[in-house]
């Protein structure tokens, strides 16, 4: 499988808000033509939105709008310093999640991670975690093993499900690498 890599083009936004907030904001944000992607999803966070960051000067304006409306708890911005997506999309995939991880050794493994094929995206945000994943299956019970084989290993993880996915699929012709 071949893998592409950027660097610090993208950046993740995580938002705390109450139910009311998360559904305006994650229709809100699918109107943003930097807007990859925005899930609902479970974990401390609420939504999950990940933006091209050609811009972070726009990045910031947007989170600033996002934290004026009512109902928004906390925002949390990660910038990513390298990242790797091989030539799968992540919404070819059947069943997939966001999995934050922290390396169990202080030099990461971003190569390590690449060998896994169900690992779609790999992305360096620094920070608490080490790299935010994209894990696809065939089925949950496959995501689920997927995850479980980077527990094993010693890897943290930290899954964020999607209750709600919005993929912005205009992406597969101007992803850059």
């Amino acid at each position: 499988m071949s893998w592409n890599e950027w660097r610090e083009r993208s950046a993740y936004l995580l938002i705390q808000a109450d139910r009311e907030a998360a559904e305006a904001v994650w229709k809100k944000v699918q109107k943003w033509d930097k807007a990859i992607g925005a899930w609902l999803v479970t974990g401390p966070w609420d939504i999950l939105v990940w933006l091209d960051a050609y811009s972070w000067e726009d990045i910031y304006d947007q989170v600033v709008d996002i934290r004026k409306q009512k109902g928004i708890k906390s925002t949390s911005t990660h910038f990513v310093y390298r990242g790797m997506k091989n030539s799968k999309w992540w919404w070819d995939w059947p069943a997939g999640s966001w999995v934050f991880l922290r390396s169990p050794h202080l030099n990461g493994e971003m190569k390590t991670l690449t060998k896994w094929p169900w690992a779609t995206s790999v992305a360096s945000v620094p920070g608490d975690w080490d790299y935010l994943v994209w894990a696809g299956g065939k089925n949950w019970n496959q995501v689920w093993d997927n995850v479980w084989s980077l527990n094993k290993a010693g890897w943290h993880t930290q899954t964020h499900i999607p209750l709600k996915s919005w993929w912005n699929k205009s992406w597969k012709s101007r992803w850059w690498g």
